[in-house]
């Protein structure tokens, strides 16, 4: 058999070994020679290949293939992380989610060889390269990138921006991808609503992913446009309303309402390049600022009663409930704009009611495994998911016929089912008067408004309305606004995006390939504790590390906030330390037998122990004092005494922190780096 080199037939010897289990070693392995024999030194199998120069080729001149030896399951050196990452691409291209843990028996099952948990996650990070290409490569296609969408999708906007740098290289800085047919999609049949915000990525280089994401006749997220920055600041959100106003011919935010969550750079660019939009904060997010200030389901409730109430007298109304309960968090939330976060101040006309940027949220769901990739493979995903999405929901459009979409249809049979607490009294051909229990609302059909203003708000009518259409025997699909109907739908996805070719047809540019960004350091120190929930209580951590079994009854005591028992018997909660099985009053005495002595004191100043004159001569020799573990008798001195200061030896210190450690946790009494011991 013939091989263009060693290292050709090298590897079908390894795949060859591990197919049939067999623990080969390579005695002579030169580029001119190859000897190879099985490990077990009674095994017969033997192979010697030789590089033939007349024929420029590697040549197998002698073969045994018998062996004598039975199946090993550990083959060492003989199974890499690079060979079991090059056999497993396709089934990481399959199932793109297999973690380390499920790739282990994967491996054994299919190759008959046990691996170890090292190996496998060498062995993924090695295929996910293979698939993915080099960091490196990626940012240098990026130049390419942009021009096969301009290629494939005439109209499309592509921005690429890079820093140079004083060493003469570029290094990318920003990417922003505009596809024609989503902008023409969201122009024809989307709400003047944009939810914009940040999500980080999650991969090696990290970075930010801002979007925009608008809102289909049927209530789905129609995401418009995207965009890769190193950081999420004013400055990268000016950028991206820049390139998103011009797109969409926003203009200074005429007749548009735009919603995100609390970041200071986009609020301040959303007010600078649209004064004249209304700009909506989620709600969600004050909700959960509003929580960590001030716990308690009443502030919560109180909240959304105001935040969901559609008239500024029913808005009044709840803030001054949170007002008679803490004037400090009705200042709170009035410093936050209610006209950017309450119903009771939306603009009518927009067809959409919502006070969460749920649309925003949902679309960072959907592509959080795309943001763990490299930039282009999560472009491409980016990419491939919308134009699958836009072909999907344009086969569905025409089955729902000339009516509203399915969403909205729900929304109004929900709303029939409160009808019956109401009752319409008529006034004129189109005017009403729809009254409950202890209220009343103006009802003007022609106008297709009601004096609670929900109709006005979500342009699908409120439970006033539909009470009253169904008094006159109407059609309620009839008075939904025309932006609900499937007609529309389809009209937001009649623009497909056109397929791209692959890498390797990508058309070449004259322009410097972009390095990765410089690696920056991320602020605040890197958290190691996993954040518990508001509702979870708190714990005192790192005691179970600092315990064996042996010692577990006396972390519990400490936890708790009880006393320490070394006799083993029934411990208080007045934190006091018994020696003997002897308790301790609240005076701060210590019985040790029958001796009462004074409590020791631990004070957070300095890491000193004053001692009378008496104890001054023999704290040389004196053995360290130990908190909650063996208290020093403090002799009775004349007033006159004067106390010395005494330095502890930092051996001492050492031994204190470990006792008081084991005892008490980190949180106990005297194991701060600054503290003394004073005894009275």
């Amino acid at each position: 058999m013939r091989f263009k080199d060693p290292s050709q037939l090298k590897s079908m010897l390894c795949n060859y070994a591990v197919a049939n289990g067999y623990q080969l070693c390579f005695e002579k392995n030169d580029r001119k020679r190859l000897l190879v024999k099985c490990c077990k030194g009674k095994c017969s199998f033997r192979l010697w290949a030789s590089w033939m120069s007349d024929e420029a080729s590697f040549q197998i001149k002698s073969l045994k293939p018998v062996h004598k030896c039975v199946r090993n399951y550990k083959l060492g050196s003989m199974v890499t992380y690079a060979s079991i990452g090059s056999h497993c691409t396709r089934e990481f291209l399959l199932r793109q989610k297999m973690s380390v843990r499920k790739l282990r028996p994967y491996v054994s099952q299919k190759f008959g060889i046990h691996v170890s948990v090292g190996q496998c996650r060498r062995a993924k990070k090695y295929a996910l390269q293979l698939i993915d290409g080099t960091l490196v490569e990626h940012y240098a296609k990026l130049w390419s990138y942009a021009e096969e969408i301009r290629r494939s999708n005439p109209s499309s906007t592509m921005k690429l921006d890079v820093n140079h740098m004083p060493d003469g290289k570029n290094y990318f800085s920003k990417f922003y991808v505009w596809f024609d047919a989503l902008k023409k999609g969201w122009k024809e049949g989307c709400r003047k609503i944009i939810g914009l915000n940040g999500c980080f990525l999650k991969g090696i280089c990290k970075g930010e992913l801002l979007c925009a994401v608008g809102r289909d006749a049927n209530n789905g997220i129609y995401p418009i446009t995207w965009a890769v920055v190193c950081v999420e600041n004013k400055e990268n959100w000016r950028w991206f309303l820049d390139l998103l106003i011009d797109d969409l011919g926003l203009n200074l935010g005429y007749g548009y309402s735009v919603i995100s969550d609390q970041h200071k750079g986009l609020i301040e660019a959303v007010k600078e390049l649209l004064p004249y939009v209304e700009y909506r904060q989620c709600a969600k997010h004050i909700s959960q600022n509003l929580r960590k200030r001030y716990s308690g389901a009443q502030y919560e409730s109180i909240f959304w009663k105001a935040c969901k109430a559609t008239t500024k007298v029913d808005f009044k109304v709840a803030m001054k409930e949170l007002e008679v309960l803490d004037p400090s968090a009705h200042q709170y939330l009035m410093d936050k704009d209610p006209k950017t976060w309450s119903r009771a101040y939306f603009q009518p006309g927009r067809c959409c009611d919502a006070v969460e940027n749920g649309m925003s949220e949902s679309f960072n769901v959907v592509i959080v495994n795309a943001r763990k990739k490299p930039i282009i493979t999560m472009l491409e995903e980016l990419r491939m998911y919308m134009m699958e999405r836009v072909f999907k929901k344009k086969c569905k459009g025409p089955g729902w016929g000339n009516q509203i979409c399915p969403t909205i249809r729900e929304i109004v049979n929900d709303i029939n089912k409160g009808l019956r607490h109401y009752q319409v009294l008529p006034s004129g051909l189109n005017q009403f008067e729809v009254r409950g229990t202890t209220i009343a609302y103006e009802v003007d059909l022609e106008e297709r408004t009601c004096s609670c203003r929900l109709w006005q708000l979500n342009g699908i009518g409120c439970v006033h309305s539909v009470a009253t259409i169904s008094f006159m025997n109407r059609d309620v699909e009839s008075y939904v606004d025309k932006m609900f109907s499937s007609i529309t739908y389809m009209k937001a996805y009649k623009f497909r995006l056109a397929p791209m070719n692959g890498s390797n047809l990508w058309p070449a540019t004259d322009y410097t390939p972009p390095l990765p960004p410089v690696r920056r350091a991320m602020p605040g120190r890197p958290a190691t504790k996993r954040k518990r929930m508001q509702q979870k209580p708190q714990t005192s951590q790192g005691v179970a590390e600092a315990l064996n079994e042996d010692e577990s009854n006396q972390s519990n005591a400490v936890n708790g906030g009880g006393t320490v028992n070394d006799g083993g018997e029934a411990v208080n909660d007045g934190g006091a330390v018994t020696h003997g099985g002897e308790l301790v009053n609240d005076g701060g005495a210590v019985n040790h037998g029958a001796e009462a002595v004074n409590k020791v004191h631990v004070q957070q100043d300095y890491d000193e122990v004053e001692l009378t004159p008496l104890e001054f001569d023999a704290s040389a020799s004196r053995e360290p004092i130990q908190v909650h573990v063996q208290e020093q008798e403090a002799r009775e001195t004349p007033l006159a005494t004067q106390l010395k200061k005494i330095m502890r030896k930092k051996a001492e210190r050492i031994i204190k922190l470990k006792l008081g450690k084991k005892v008490g946790g980190n949180d106990a009494p005297g194991n701060s780096e600054a503290k003394h011991v004073t005894l009275e």
